[in-house]
């Protein structure tokens, strides 16, 4: 098993997935164009049409079962939960978590050691993880 794994993580990416990375390399080729250079007339031989009518119906219905309907495909949205999330934990807010969760390990630690622990660090706690919740609850309801 060890060697398994040096050889897969010293290994070169070509002997790992030649076929992915051949059809990467197709994907990243470039299209090349060259309706815009030839004349009309083979234009409309290429793509079988005629300039004054159009696309016969059955030719029509036949490049829509090939190509599908021409539609942009929508981007790929981000789950709700996920946008939350990200209000709740990024930037500023992640700082105030780090400060709440030290409070309350400060309050947990007095409160092992003296026997009338003060209760300011958890006063403190439950105060900055209100405000962080409340703010990411803000911040997700404006966008």
């Amino acid at each position: 098993l060890p060697s398994r794994l040096l050889r897969f993580w010293f290994s070169p990416p070509s002997t790992m997935a030649p076929k992915k990375e051949q059809n990467l390399d197709n994907l990243k080729k470039e299209l090349e164009v060259d309706d815009h250079k030839i004349t009309l007339e083979e234009l409309c031989r290429r793509y079988q049409t005629d300039p004054n009518r159009g696309l016969t119906t059955a030719k029509a219905k036949a490049n829509l079962e090939r190509d599908g309907p021409n539609a942009l495909t929508p981007p790929p949205k981000t789950p709700e939960w996920i946008k939350f999330m990200k209000c709740l934990f990024g930037g500023f807010a992640l700082l105030l978590w780090l400060g709440a969760i030290l409070c309350f390990v400060a309050y947990t630690i007095q409160a092992l050691t003296l026997e009338e622990p003060p209760d300011d660090n958890l006063y403190l706690g439950i105060v900055l993880t209100t405000v962080v919740v409340i703010t990411g609850v803000f911040s997700y309801y404006q966008e």
